[in-house]
């Protein structure tokens, strides 16, 4: 949890800030209600409580950057978010270099301080996860890069390191956990790009919202999230040869597109005739074919957003014919897109 306190020597500030949403929105943030008003009760509370963002509000008589300057080794791991004065860039750039994490302007808008309170949680428990898990975190890369196996074992041990380092606390525990996982698909889709297209990406990443997972739901999600990583990275990893490389890549880039043989040869530069010949001896599977399951696995992506229209699902990857993609979606797969769509939301409520 994302311990808060504020000081304001007037209390105007202070009390603006008790009052916003985000501590009702926000179970993973806990504003402490009190309005520190003499800078020895900040460094009392620091001492004491150990916040995880201090909120400094500026006034007219209140030398502030003194205090920055003086106490820069004791509020070191603290992030500082300052409500200034209109000021000189000197003035905020001395803030700055005294360790302050953001310097808004008064008078205060709240919507501002909420993003910089997010940002400022965006970056927590990022060193942990690059720093302590890389070994981790890359063997499961690896593991998925292969095409899974040892997927279970490795997310297990990720999962235990988190809770023993931040001590079982679940909040921190979750929110560790939920950037690992984040990172770890960041990493993916830079050294693949092309596996983003069959993966959803909100499976991967947070979002402003935070529900709270037991130890055992963090893993069950990981494993079916990397697991189907893994199954992806199988399936399409014959277009890693250096001879079909560039045709299978093209497809995989412009699946969002309406595509023919033709436009592929046209794309790549390739003779129509060489494409089908070289890509069934490679693979074992007609080019026609191939491009259809890269599609109908992109449209498998694209079902798991309710907000998108099956048809407009259909036009995405290219087939025009709502119907006609139906019959296709059916055969590949033994679901109609709508029953598809309904099973993902049985899986998600189990």
């Amino acid at each position: 949890m994302q311990y808060v306190i504020i000081y304001d020597r007037e209390g105007s500030v202070g009390k603006e800030i008790t009052n916003m949403s985000l501590w009702k929105e926000r179970p993973d943030f806990h504003l402490d209600s009190r309005i520190l008003r003499k800078y020895p009760e900040v460094l009392e509370s620091v001492e004491r409580d150990k916040p995880d963002i201090l909120i400094l509000a500026e006034d007219e008589h209140d030398p502030m950057q003194l205090f920055l300057e003086a106490n820069r080794k004791t509020l070191a791991d603290i992030h500082v978010i300052v409500i200034g004065r209109e000021k000189d860039y000197e003035s905020v750039r001395a803030c700055f270099l005294a360790g302050v994490s953001d310097y808004l302007i008064r008078p205060l808008d709240t919507e501002e301080l909420k993003n910089s309170i997010l940002r400022v949680y965006a970056d927590f428990g990022i060193a942990y996860v690059v720093n302590e898990l890389e070994m981790k975190t890359e063997a499961l890369i690896e593991t998925v890069f292969q095409g899974g196996g040892e997927e279970h074992y490795i997310i297990t041990n990720i999962i235990d390191q988190i809770f023993q380092d931040w001590k079982e606390d679940p909040l921190y525990c979750q929110v560790v956990s939920d950037k690992a996982k984040k990172h770890i698909y960041e990493v993916m889709s830079e050294r693949k790009p092309w596996i983003e297209k069959f993966l959803y990406r909100s499976d991967f990443t947070y979002g402003s919202g935070f529900s709270l997972q037991t130890r055992e739901e963090i893993e069950k999600d990981w494993l079916r999230c990397f697991s189907q990583a893994a199954a992806i990275v199988k399936k399409y990893q014959m277009i890693d040869d250096r001879l079909v490389y560039r045709i299978g890549k093209y497809v995989i880039v412009h699946v969002d597109e309406r595509l023919s043989l033709q436009d592929v040869a046209d794309g790549v530069f390739l003779n129509p005739s060489y494409i089908s010949q070289v890509f069934k001896k490679v693979t074992g599977i007609s080019f026609s074919g191939f491009m259809t399951e890269v599609k109908i696995d992109r449209a498998k992506v694209l079902l798991r957003d309710r907000k998108i229209r099956i048809c407009d699902v259909a036009a995405t990857v290219g087939y025009g014919n709502p119907e006609y993609f139906t019959k296709l979606f059916h055969r590949k797969t033994g679901y109609s897109p709508a029953d598809y769509r309904r099973m993902l939301e049985e899986e998600r409520r189990d």
